[in-house]
């Protein structure tokens, strides 16, 4: 490993910055789901949510208090969706004690910080009730502070917006952009491509606090109808499933070049986690060859598409590609621009964790840390 692990509150500056690993893409996961925010709801929402019978024994038989975020019932993964030895021998699932992550990712594997994603919330774009969406976003956040950022100084808070009201989700930004350990906007997609206007507050709000603005493949996506769809029709398999969900991020991408955000919004960088990598390389193509022969259809992009792209839009690595070829990998990681583009990831405490330790194996000294650590710091800025 070319890379030192920064002590924690240690002082770092210029030159003298030690070099480390983050991990863009932890997720954190609820105790006892949604019930774990109940502290943070008012009496109405507490009984909108969970029912006026919640504590009672019929209540509970009747379904009163089983009001959940969608998520996936659909594609189930055969062999689990966590690593097996991240679970608790409290029986609560993974990731929902930030001490055994902190054992595990910081300590085990090296990691200096981590940008929280919250694994329960995945599927808050598909939610039907935006004002639900909000309070649930605004109760999460106060739950993230309280329980994971107060925990470790090196948790770096991914604030949970709802894009159903992006008014609303901009008040969140600016109520949460000076808390500690704040690094990032956490935006759970609809099927609105988000270079629609309707988003313009978010990014506005984003740009202004110098966060960037982070999507995720949904608990639901492809399998609801307020949720990104997928291309061809449903898949049928969960294999399929997973695979395609690149898609996401692919159509979105080049949403927002077309629509011209990141020339409205100079400083706005948008993340694609777990989002795959090498599209990025035939999208950036076939949008310079279709903008120099259609570039009077959307003139407000002044500039190549791939321009933007490399400016504004960062990839994390896992899943990172293994071809057979090593040369394979590193034509891939040049013709996407990695040493600009691509951020490290774990997706702990998934079943398809990259080992932040063997991950990156293949690729030369110099990129890997632009990959693990620099381009972080440029991206999230708050490190």
């Amino acid at each position: 490993m070319t890379t030192v692990p920064v002590e924690t509150g240690a002082a770092e500056t210029g030159a003298e910055r030690a070099v480390g690993i983050v991990d863009c893409d932890v997720h954190p996961t609820m105790p006892h789901g949604l019930d774990t925010l109940r502290p943070y709801f008012s009496e109405a929402w507490t009984r909108r949510l969970f029912g006026p019978a919640a504590d009672q024994a019929w209540g509970t038989a009747a379904h009163a208090s089983q009001f959940q975020l969608p998520t996936n019932r659909t594609y189930i993964n055969p062999v689990g969706g966590v690593r097996r030895d991240a679970r608790l021998e409290s029986g609560l699932m993974p990731g929902s004690d930030p001490q055994v992550v902190i054992d595990e990712l910081f300590e085990g594997y090296g990691i200096t910080h981590a940008i929280l994603q919250g694994n329960d919330m995945l599927g808050l774009g598909s939610l039907i009730d935006p004002d639900a969406a909000a309070v649930i976003a605004t109760a999460y956040n106060d739950w993230l502070q309280d329980t994971w950022i107060a925990a470790d100084s090196r948790f770096r808070h991914g604030v949970l917006v709802t894009a159903q009201e992006p008014q609303k989700a901009a008040a969140e930004i600016a109520r949460m952009a000076d808390k500690p350990g704040v690094a990032a906007i956490f935006l759970p997609l609809t099927n609105r491509l988000m270079g629609d206007r309707h988003y313009y507050p978010i990014y506005e709000a984003a740009a202004t606090h110098g966060l960037p603005v982070c999507i995720h493949p949904n608990a639901v996506d492809g399998s609801s109808t307020t949720a990104p769809q997928l291309a061809g029709g449903t898949p049928t398999y969960y294999t399929e499933w997973h695979t395609g969900l690149t898609q996401i991020a692919q159509a979105n991408v080049i949403s927002l070049v077309c629509h011209g955000v990141f020339e409205t919004y100079k400083d706005l960088k948008v993340v694609a986690t777990e989002s795959g990598i090498a599209w990025l390389m035939d999208v950036m193509w076939r949008l310079d060859k279709n903008w120099k022969g259609l570039r009077d259809e959307i003139p407000w992009v002044k500039r190549r598409p791939s321009e933007y792209i490399v400016d504004h839009v960062r990839l994390t690595s896992q899943p990172f590609l293994e071809p057979e070829k090593r040369e394979h990998l590193l034509l891939t990681l040049e013709a996407i621009h990695a040493e600009r583009t691509l951020v490290f990831s774990s997706d702990y405490p998934h079943w398809d964790f990259d080992n932040p330790m063997r991950a990156l194996a293949s690729v030369p000294d110099e990129l890997r840390r632009r990959i693990q650590w620099e381009n972080a710091q440029e991206t999230y800025g708050r490190l």
